[in-house]
């Protein structure tokens, strides 16, 4: 029996890591499974997580509103990793993480409007269309300002602000949307960082680049 320990423990490694989505937020509530050890975890409140499995392993993450991921573990593997996984945006997909305690409320505002990237927006007409098929709620005036709720301003402008490639513009309808890598919105406290001008919101639109 003595000389079956140390073969034993060498059968099983300790995995720690973390779980993120989006812009690195932690998720929690992540059910962690090992394929080969057929351990299982959840991550905490901080996206972390440790699991038992075997030296050659494969690890499942898997939660509502989100894919399926899967992470190999081989000889190489650090003991301690991240993941990223990807989060299925959609119109009631960030409720659903967060009434089912995936992310803390405090992150809703974070989360509440998040096209993923990589998806064909060539197929929308303009970025007005783009922007009102993917996000809830908006409306669009003749004139081309965004509102992102009813009228918030009494004197000024409803106008969303926009913020292309990190630089504040005025309009956008030049934008192809073929160009266009990511685009999200900012409500709320996470507008607060651009002032008086995020009190509309603030559609933050990153476009490819020249390879892209």
């Amino acid at each position: 029996m003595c000389c079956c320990l140390p073969a034993s423990s060498q059968e099983t490694r300790i995995i720690t890591g973390s779980a993120t989505i989006l812009n690195d937020l932690p998720v929690s509530g992540i059910t962690v499974t090992a394929k080969k050890s057929l351990a299982a975890t959840m991550t905490d409140s901080l996206g972390r997580f440790t699991i038992a499995c075997k030296p050659k392993d494969r690890l499942l993450f898997k939660a509502k509103a989100f894919d399926a991921t899967r992470r190999r573990i081989c000889r190489s593997t650090s003991d301690t990793i991240t993941v990223k996984l990807n989060f299925i945006a959609s119109e009631n997909n960030v409720d659903m993480a967060i009434g089912y305690g995936y992310l803390s409320s405090s992150k809703k505002t974070q989360a509440i409007e998040y096209v993923e990237r990589g998806n064909n927006y060539c197929n929308y007409i303009d970025i007005y269309e783009l922007i009102k098929a993917k996000f809830n709620g908006i409306q669009v005036t003749s004139n081309g300002c965004i509102i992102v709720r009813g009228p918030n301003s009494v004197y000024g402008s409803n106008c969303a602000t926009y913020v292309v490639d990190g630089n504040k513009v005025d309009a956008i309808d030049y934008i192809s949307t073929c160009d266009i890598k990511e685009i999200s919105l900012l409500k709320d406290g996470t507008a607060a960082i651009y002032g008086c001008q995020g009190a509309n919101g603030v559609f933050l639109i990153n476009l490819k680049d020249g390879k892209e």
